[in-house]
């Protein structure tokens, strides 16, 4: 599936990202304020979908639906509209970025 989005709300650009599977997708870009990496994650988990947002290794937004039969495109959209220079990673890369946030909150 192709999806296509505007890149900002001042600069109309639109742009193009290839995407396999809107309910399994794992995505690092940068945030436009900080040029830090941000982190976006879709996927199965625990008989529902998760949604994860990691945004300049200190904000993160954390969605669990117990419906798996959502569509997950506007999800996918906002975060592409925020960030730049986004490209597709495999699991292994977000799960790092989410074992280092477990990390920051041991008790």
């Amino acid at each position: 599936m192709i999806i296509e989005y505007e890149t900002s709300k001042y600069l109309k650009e639109k742009k193009q990202l290839e995407i396999e599977d809107t309910k399994n997708i794992f995505l690092k870009g940068r945030n436009m304020y900080d040029n830090l990496p941000t982190y976006f994650g879709i996927w199965a988990n625990n008989g529902g979908l998760s949604i994860v947002t990691i945004t300049s290794y200190r904000t993160i937004s954390y969605e669990h639906y117990l419906n798996t039969n959502l569509s997950t495109l506007c999800d996918i959209r906002e975060y592409l509209r925020n960030s730049k220079n986004v490209e597709v990673i495999e699991k292994n890369e977000f799960k790092e970025q989410m074992d280092h946030i477990r990390s920051i909150f041991e008790i």
